[in-house]
């Protein structure tokens, strides 16, 4: 038993002190024995890697890649094919991957439009595609290098250079930005002077969208090039803080970090070679969590992929934060950051299609982190019905301002359509009634009168009284009435429930009608159903009913 017990003891401190590692190694099919590896870079969905290995035959390192085989495992690397990997060409280290890992982003002075550019390159299956030129006005007659897109894909973090080779890095640097729009990317900005302060490389924007890590050795450290990370605040950035838990008195710039968020992925000094591990990351320096949604748009009657329009609010600061075209392909990517409730819309330009729309609640994203929507938008007919995302206050008939934009897309569609009139049903799901305030919900008070026949005792007093029996009033006549007077007694019953559906379904149709949509254009329907649960207490539809 004291063997059992002494098992037992161990297994736990060995799971204990795993579950607490501060630095955890590739496995040995990434990490092998003789050959380095360096300069890891792994997407922001954690499944798939690229770094660099002196494992070649021309001397060179060149860039090797795997996949994500389990959660802790991975596919064995193999080597990105020539068309990309030029080492005699690329920057050492200047690449990235997307946010899912399907497009490779190098450095390379390949038929450039002037030293290094920036280029691209889509992953095929098992393989990458021939590499393309971001083009101008990204790059430029000067040397851009170590590109990376926001998780969104909307914008384009790069540094332009006065100086930089293959092997022996680069000098007077600046991090710019560009911003993605229909006609194609924007003129690229430089950072504020608090981030380019004259030597700022190798910019990693994670997976929020708005921390932003860098390496610079004009800002202090430890020596060297150090990292830093920085926080954007509206249209400026916190100042930069050092990663003293990551750096050291050699050049520290190669790193990333998944969505995950809770390790850093960097080259280490192994027992005898370089290799590629993961370091846990302080908590204050952990970037907030994301919910990461992909999706397609077809038309539901014959599946074509259909250009449509995507756009999200983040609700409580009543921001836009997407309003574009989702592209012929039918299909899109967006990244919610966790702290936020979100409400997310699809529609068409041709009035004859109905919308979708759905609202994330974010404000803590938990072990699932991601979505798949599969949207098909259907055309509108009459007699159908739709489900509307509207939510009203707590125990309350008021209108929440989470589906205030589920209510304008409604306005609108019937703007768009003008002669087209529907029902909205407020349906509640789950009536409750007590003959008291027993619970929160039971807000509203019916009154049923019934009348008694009584009758009562002599007495000298000739006033009515008044006798409470729990929720019921009993008015009485005066007792000086004698035993063979009979009058009728009015008894009040109040009854408490949770049924505002009538209210409800009025505040929709006056919000709607505050829009400029005809009174007569919408019809209300309030329906409850007794003692039954749901996933939605709360359920509003609308159904057309002519076009």
């Amino acid at each position: 038993m004291h063997r059992t017990y002494l098992t037992f003891l161990l297994l736990f401190i060995a799971i204990s002190m795993y579950g607490q590692t501060k630095v955890r190694p590739l496995p040995a099919n990434i990490n092998r024995p003789s050959i380095n590896l360096y300069a890891p870079f792994v997407s922001g969905d954690g499944k798939t890697i690229v770094y660099l290995s002196d494992y070649t035959d021309d001397g060179y390192h060149g860039m090797r890649w795997a996949t994500k085989k389990t959660v802790s495992t991975w596919n064995d690397g193999q080597e990105v094919n020539k068309l990309t990997n030029r080492p005699t060409l690329n920057f050492r280290g200047g690449y990235s991957l997307s946010f899912d890992g399907d497009m490779l982003l190098f450095t390379s002075r390949k038929s450039g439009l002037g030293g290094f550019d920036l280029w691209y390159s889509d992953r095929r299956g098992d393989d990458w595609a021939a590499p393309k030129n971001f083009g101008m006005p990204v790059n430029s007659s000067a040397n851009e290098g170590s590109p990376m897109l926001s998780p969104d894909g909307e914008y384009l973090y790069f540094m332009r250079c006065d100086q930089m080779s293959e092997h022996k890095g680069a000098s007077g640097c600046q991090i710019m930005v560009s911003k993605k729009s229909y006609k194609g990317w924007e003129e690229p900005v430089a950072l504020p002077s608090n981030i380019n302060t004259g030597n700022s490389q190798m910019p990693r924007i994670l997976a929020d969208g708005e921390t932003l890590i860098f390496s610079s050795d004009q800002m202090g450290g430890k020596g060297g090039m150090d990292l830093f990370i920085s926080t954007k605040e509206g249209d400026s950035w916190s100042e930069p803080v050092a990663l003293d838990f990551i750096n050291t008195e050699k050049d520290d710039q190669f790193v990333s970090i998944p969505a995950k968020g809770r390790y850093l992925y960097t080259e280490i000094d192994g027992v005898k070679d370089r290799e590629i591990a993961e370091v846990l990351i302080p908590e204050e320096f952990q970037p907030k969590k994301v919910m990461r949604i992909r999706g397609t748009v077809t038309d539901a009657t014959t599946s074509e992929p259909l250009n449509a329009n995507l756009t999200v609010f983040n609700v409580g600061m009543r921001d836009r934060l997407w309003n574009e075209k989702v592209g012929k392909a039918g299909e899109f990517a967006i990244v919610l950051k966790e702290g936020a409730v979100y409400d997310i819309s699809i529609d068409v330009d041709d009035p004859g299609y109905m919308y979708f729309s759905k609202i994330y609640d974010l404000e803590e994203v938990g072990s699932r982190d991601k979505e798949n929507l599969n949207i098909s938008l259907q055309p509108i007919k009459k007699g159908d019905v739709y489900p509307l995302d509207i939510l009203f206050k707590e125990h309350s008939a008021e209108l929440s301002d989470d589906g205030i934009f589920e209510l304008r897309r409604v306005a609108d569609l019937m703007r768009k359509n003008s002669s087209m009139k529907v029902e909205l049903e407020v349906m509640l799901n789950n009536y409750l009634q007590d003959s008291m305030a027993s619970n929160p919900d039971l807000t509203e008070v019916k009154v049923d009168t019934s009348y008694q026949t009584a009758s009562y005792k002599e007495s000298s007093t000739d006033s009515v009284k008044s006798i409470s029996r729990g929720s019921a009033i009993i008015l009485t006549a005066p007792d000086s009435m004698r035993v063979e007077d009979k009058e009728p007694v009015m008894e009040l019953t109040y009854t408490y429930h949770n049924d505002r559906t009538q209210q409800q379904a009025e505040a929709i149709k006056e919000y709607i009608t505050g829009r400029g949509i005809a009174e007569d254009r919408i019809e209300i329907k309030a329906t409850k159903k007794e003692n039954e649960t749901a996933e939605k207490p709360i359920e509003v539809k609308m159904k057309i009913l002519s076009l």
